[in-house]
């Protein structure tokens, strides 16, 4: 049921032209730990350096897609955020939530808004989506490019606890529940898919700086015309 509905909502943000973009699109999908914004901020950044049209500059979407799925389903980011971890209510839990919420929004179709935000970014163009599943979401674009960053667990628990302060037990526990939540989400849009089937290109985290990983992408957006 909830892929029937998140196929049709995606067709009909497409029904005109599945292709069509106005300028081109990257995505950025990480494991937990890799913290990709610092990327994609540094990309854009390299990207609008010497741009003429800056009504047309790069930009990065983010949290921005939960904002405003929430809008368009008129509740509130905490409301749907469990969707991205993927923590399923089920079928008895959407029937006790919407007999005590006014606004109450299924998960699918939570999934099915949050794709058709997610097309709605990728259709302005000059944008780089970091998470999201925008990597899926947007598979069909014709000019989109997709990439991720990786890196070993140990690496990414020694991150989780630096960033958020925590014991590195706590930060072991984190990285192995975040990990397993993020992959049953993004399940929901690609199934079992091997990532070979997805990115362009994959990073390893730990092997190379944020410069080297900016400086890789960009190169490969150049060389395909992305920047014109």
């Amino acid at each position: 049921m909830e892929n029937i509905l998140l196929r049709y909502m995606s067709g009909r943000a497409n029904q005109n032209n599945p292709n069509k973009v106005i300028g081109p699109v990257v995505t950025l999908s990480r494991e937990f730990g890799c913290y990709a914004t610092e990327i994609a901020s540094m990309l854009a950044t390299k990207l609008n350096v010497g741009r003429s049209d800056k009504m047309h500059d790069w930009h990065v979407v983010t949290k921005e897609v939960i904002e405003d799925a929430a809008q368009k389903l008129e509740t509130t980011p905490k409301d749907i955020e469990h969707i991205f971890g993927a923590d399923e209510k089920g079928f008895f839990g959407d029937l006790v939530t919407s007999f005590s919420s006014k606004k109450y929004s299924s998960d699918s179709l939570i999934k099915a808004t949050i794709t058709k935000v997610v097309q709605g970014y990728s259709d302005s163009g000059n944008v780089i989506i970091v998470g999201r599943a925008g990597c899926v979401i947007t598979a069909k674009k014709a000019n989109a490019l997709h990439f991720r960053l990786v890196a070993p667990f140990d690496y990414r628990v020694k991150q989780v606890a630096n960033f958020r302060h925590l014991s590195q037990a706590d930060a072991l526990e984190l990285v192995k529940e975040m990990d397993e939540k993020r992959n049953k989400f993004m399940a929901f849009f690609h199934g079992d898919k091997p990532d070979s089937e997805l990115y362009h290109s994959i990073f390893n985290r730990s092997k190379m700086e944020s410069t080297e990983i900016v400086d890789a992408i960009y190169a490969i957006l150049i060389s395909r015309g992305f920047n014109k």
